[in-house]
């Protein structure tokens, strides 16, 4: 099971697609001294998070209630099963307006999947163009390159793309009104990633990611809570990575 020690490993691992940490690994600097410390990591804003809209978020009558869960991209994977699981109800006669499909993404790369084509553009996209310098970074930068088409920008998993078997977020949304829930921790984490790497302000990074969510997305404090929380609506869980 991933833990937050794999969190951290993997957010290292992120930002050290950026060149200079190649350079940083071979050459450490001591320590430097109380006078010359770097100023300290600008705060973020404390999530508000609405615990009521989150349980309406969860509502429904529908009597197949089914919760999918991934801590990486691995191709969009966490929503294939969704899809899958939506289909064999379909194949069974079974009306999608009686199946709720949610996810909860964390600890690791798996939380890009739950923003726009904006915060993609502007901040995933660029990250990745870095340079991998290590092992587990080229994990991450791999695990990002089983949905990334070097011809199109944007997230690769949110636009209806048709066909009988459309794993896109948008046609799950339609279909199902599947849900999507983020860690916050992690949205947090890579936010001051993105900012070190890129030359922006982590607290700027962090408020324009929470307003750039794909359909039917929500943060949550942690996504450790999250799997929990939705687990206790009596969604059934099946883990699509480890």
């Amino acid at each position: 099971m991933s833990t937050r020690k794999n969190f951290l490993a993997s957010s290292a691992a992120l930002a050290a697609l950026a060149p200079a940490a190649a350079a940083a690994a071979a050459s450490p600097s001591p320590s430097p001294s109380p006078s010359a410390s770097a100023a300290p990591k600008p705060a973020m804003a404390p999530l508000k998070f609405d615990l009521g809209a989150f349980d309406l978020s969860l509502a429904t009558t529908a009597t197949h209630k089914h919760l999918f869960t991934s801590v990486k991209i691995d191709g969009g994977e966490v929503f294939g099963a969704m899809r899958g699981t939506l289909d064999a109800y379909v194949g069974m006669g079974i009306s999608l307006k009686d199946v709720k499909p949610a996810a909860v993404l964390y600890h690791g790369a798996a939380i890009a999947l739950g923003f726009d084509d904006v915060a993609w553009n502007e901040f995933f996209l660029p990250l990745l163009a870095q340079n991998a310098t290590d092992d587990r970074t080229i994990e991450v930068k791999k695990d990002f390159e089983t949905v990334v088409d070097p011809k199109k920008k944007g997230n690769p998993c949110l636009h209806k793309t048709g066909g009988d078997y459309d794993t896109s977020i948008e046609s799950l949304v339609a279909d199902a009104g599947a849900r999507i829930y983020m860690c916050n921790h992690a949205t947090e984490g890579v936010a001051s990633i993105v900012a070190r790497k890129l030359g922006k302000n982590a607290s700027d990074v962090y408020e324009k990611m929470k307003t750039h969510l794909v359909p039917n997305a929500m943060l949550v404090p942690a996504g450790v809570w999250a799997v929990h929380a939705v687990q206790e609506k009596r969604y059934t869980l099946l883990p699509t990575s480890l």
